[in-house]
């Protein structure tokens, strides 16, 4: 893992040098240079070996693909370990194919190429968007790029304001609203797709698309394609580390990623990380009981209520968005748990969108099968995703059904406009199931969360829906064997028979929650009466001090709904979030040596002239 950004236009070595500072959690090692003349790139990387201090291309991520790429190039396979080549690899697919070879590319990354033929620059993230990647139009009308957003505003003509818009998504769904951040005139590359700057034009366009193939086999073929594809993918992603982790929950994706790397890696180590609220979390008896199984070296963490005031800053400024809720917080322990063991870290995430795993993916399945209850389940899922009140008697009965009357609504962000309508369920596909996970593959809302705080500790991070031949093999697969009855992710389950005990095969959709009981309660309080107090809402003017202070109303002894408790979770990280990136533009937190730690390699002109090392004495 690494950091890139850069400067299109005039710029001096003192910003270069401020945007590396602000990168340097991903790696103290910083050079910075000019391939062209008004063109600055820079670069932060964890192992001075690793780090590019010339050229033309900036490459942040790994290659899973590297044996393939270089044989198709007709070069020599690399070694196991992973070369410090990828780069050079890359750079001579991108010179002799353009921006096609990009679809040949498997593995997490992001990256900047100046071509020099054409004198433009070309901006890529991962099929995934796994491999961060920002950019903005500075007063100074400069293209500039990083690959967190926190660097940008290490220059004072990138302006902190609020995107009033992109918030109130969040509030009503917990995610970041898809092509926006939540910061005005700050975007993110967008996941699969390539960017291109032409002097003062900007084109976007997705280099990769995969359409819905679906193969028409008995129910065994699928399930040998599906587990001879997983197998490989996770061959190509262990094979060129020797130190190997899964991040390991109490359900069934991250299981069988454990199980089939067990199969894969042979002798080398497996190391397991799970966070829980204590002994009797679900999530912690079913990952020991797997990690037991496969005989990983398995490591606990405990997150408590009274960890949060302290860990919630620290975490959300490595986050840069304030998404999530409890789910973030675990997986930042383990990340941090994690930093010291292993390489190479495997989520199951992905497997959810790709096999119909979450509850509500039964909505848009009965909606096929019954049509005529089509529009009250179309509702009810915009309700449970967006909170968007359903509009018919039918809808609101569901609603209702489900609830209890426990659900409460997000609070209106001053100045945002409406969400738009929903779309709704596919209507005439072939197989609306499979064409509808499709859709909202590229919007997976995990995957910057994992990239970011892994990174922020040390830990590449892999998927198995990095690959796109896994993604291929996942989107062959007919809608009736993606939810079968009521088994939900019913062909992974078959393809994976015999990786794990059917014990562990038949657990259900797992949620990494932390009690909500009076102790969580109390300490959100606390929090709440720091930071939401009415005044300071009124000054910050994203939203009305009477909705905090009628959702904060409990009886006395008594804990807040489930609702009420994500309600405020996310008015607190918001608040976290603007004093941390509108008041102080993203700068370190005061006691983060590594944020400000780093060792900086400056290049002049064309990069081969005036090389000056500067070292920040911190512990790193």
């Amino acid at each position: 893992m690494s950091a890139i950004y850069g400067v299109i236009g005039d710029a001096n070595g003192g910003e270069l040098e401020a945007m590396g500072a602000r990168l340097a959690h991903r790696g103290a090692f910083g050079a910075q240079w000019s391939p062209a003349p008004g063109v600055w790139f820079g670069m932060q990387c964890r192992e001075l070996s690793g780090l590019a201090t010339d050229g033309p291309l900036l490459l942040d991520g790994a290659l899973d693909n590297r044996w393939e790429l270089a044989l198709r190039r007709g070069g020599v396979a690399p070694t196991e370990r992973v070369p410090s080549g990828d780069s050079n690899l890359l750079l001579e697919l991108l010179e002799a194919e353009g921006p096609a070879s990009l679809q040949a590319l498997a593995g997490t990354f992001a990256l900047a190429w100046w071509c020099s033929r054409e004198r433009k620059l070309l901006l890529a993230r991962d099929r995934i968007g796994y491999g961060p990647l920002h950019f903005a139009i500075d007063s100074a009308g400069r293209f500039v790029f990083a690959s967190e957003y926190k660097a940008l505003l290490a220059l004072d003509t990138v302006a902190a304001i609020p995107n009033h818009d992109a918030i109130q998504v969040l509030q009503s769904t917990k995610w970041t609203k898809p092509g926006e951040t939540c910061l005005a005139g700050i975007y993110p590359v967008a996941p699969g797709a390539a960017l291109e700057v032409d002097g003062g034009a900007l084109s976007m366009h997705r280099y990769w698309n995969i359409p819905v193939a679906v193969k028409h086999d008995d129910d065994q073929r699928h399930a040998a394609e599906l587990r001879n594809v997983f197998l490989d993918t996770l061959h190509s992603q262990t094979k060129p580390y020797a130190r190997i982790g899964i991040s390991l929950s109490g359900g069934l994706d991250s299981a069988v990623v454990a199980a089939g790397a067990r199969h894969v890696i042979g002798n080398k180590p497996l190391h397991t990380f799970t966070a829980g609220y204590g002994p009797g979390d679900r999530e912690i008896v079913n990952a020991a009981r797997v990690a037991e199984t496969l005989g990983t070296e398995h490591h606990e963490v405990v997150l408590r209520p009274t960890d949060l005031p302290t860990l919630l800053p620290e975490m959300l400024w490595r986050l840069e968005e304030p998404i999530g809720r409890e789910d973030i917080a675990y997986l930042f322990v383990a990340a941090r748990q994690a930093a010291g063991h292993v390489d190479v870290l495997l989520t199951g995430f992905g497997f959810d969108g790709l096999f119909a795993g979450q509850p509500r993916h039964r909505l848009v399945d009965l909606a096929n099968k019954v049509p005529l209850a089509r529009a009250p389940l179309e509702q009810f899922y915009d309700f449970t995703f967006r909170s968007i009140e359903p509009r018919t008697v039918a809808g609101r009965a569901l609603r209702y059904a489900y609830f209890r009357g426990s659900d409460y609504p997000p609070p209106q962000v001053l100045g945002a406009r409406p969400l738009l309508p929903f779309a709704g369920f596919p209507r005439s596909a072939p197989q609306p199931l499979t064409t509808f996970l499709r859709g909202t593959l590229l919007l997976n809302p995990y995957q910057v969360a994992i990239e970011h705080l892994y990174s922020s500790v040390g830990v590449r991070v892999n998927a198995q829906h990095t690959h796109p031949a896994f993604i291929a093999a996942a989107l062959s697969i007919p809608d009736r064997l993606k939810i079968r009855g009521t088994t939900q992710k019913y062909i992974l389950r078959k393809a994976c028979a015999g990786l794990l005990p059917p014990r562990a095969l038949a657990v259900g959709k797992s949620f990494n929650r932390l009690k909500h009981d009076l102790e969580l309660c109390d300490v959100l309080d606390a929090m709440a009466d720091r930071l939401l107090a009415r005044a300071d809402v009124t000054a910050r003017g994203l939203f009305d001090p009477a909705y905090i202070a009628a959702l904060r109303r409990r009886p006395a002894g008594r804990p807040y709904g489930r609702e009420r408790i994500y309600r405020l979770w996310s008015l607190l990280l918001t608040e976290l979030w603007s004093r941390q990136y509108l008041d102080c533009r993203g700068a370190p937190l005061a006691d983060d040596s590594v944020a400000a730690a780093s060792q900086q390699l400056r290049f002049r002109g064309g990069g081969h002239a005036d090389l000056r090392l500067a070292t920040h004495s911190a512990a790193i």
